[in-house]
């Protein structure tokens, strides 16, 4: 009977499982290092890009604060001469209220007399007389406030009366009135207070 010695066979196998074995785990150490090493740099290769990024956009958040601020600075310069122009609009038109107010009032401070001399004018015998001035004027809003001297108390009563038939004026009431002597004339120191109409001048028709 043959009889056959397998132990060297087996242990050449075994010897050869080990050597593959260590191979696979080898290659798989390779393979993993790699990929780590692969995923290692394509990390750094985004947090450079992001880096990239954000200081770009910084960049263009500072570019575009520089022009919000200039921005605010020609607005703010835009609203100073907005405010400017307004005053100088209202001081323009308050002088030629002012003025016409003015100019109004001294029309209405003449009185209408009838003369017969050779100085009338061919228009007729009629010719406007003043009997009373002005010492203070003061305007608040529409409320007028006037002082003044008149001859007499018909005087001041007639110029009432022009004032509230007038188209300008209303709610004319008077506030004192009082004697005053002046270069031996025994004349009347008066107050009246009346409001300007602003608008048009059918209001006081209302």
């Amino acid at each position: 009977m043959i009889r056959i010695n397998l132990l060297p066979y087996r242990a050449a196998q075994k010897k050869e499982n080990i050597r593959r074995q260590i191979s696979i785990f080898v290659l798989a150490v390779i393979m993993v290092v790699g990929i780590l090493v692969y995923y290692n740099m394509s990390l750094n290769s985004d947090i450079e890009a992001l880096n990239t990024q954000i200081k770009n956009t910084k960049s263009m958040l500072a570019q575009v604060e520089k022009q919000a601020r200039q921005v605010d600075e020609i607005k703010k310069a835009f609203d100073r001469l907005k405010q400017k122009t307004d005053v100088i609009k209202n001081l323009e038109t308050n002088r030629k209220i002012a003025v016409q107010l003015l100019d109004n009032m001294t029309t209405l401070v003449a009185e209408k007399v009838s003369v017969s001399s050779s100085e009338a004018s061919a228009d007729g015998d009629i010719r406007p007389v003043k009997r009373l001035w002005f010492t203070n004027f003061q305007e608040n809003g529409d409320q007028i406030e006037l002082q003044g001297i008149a001859l007499d108390n018909k005087t001041i009563a007639d110029f009432m009366s022009r004032l509230e038939a007038s188209d300008f004026f209303m709610n004319v009431n008077l506030k004192t009135i009082k004697q005053q002597k002046i270069n031996e004339l025994n004349l009347k120191s008066f107050e009246i207070i009346c409001t300007r109409i602003s608008g048009n001048p059918s209001e006081k028709k209302k």
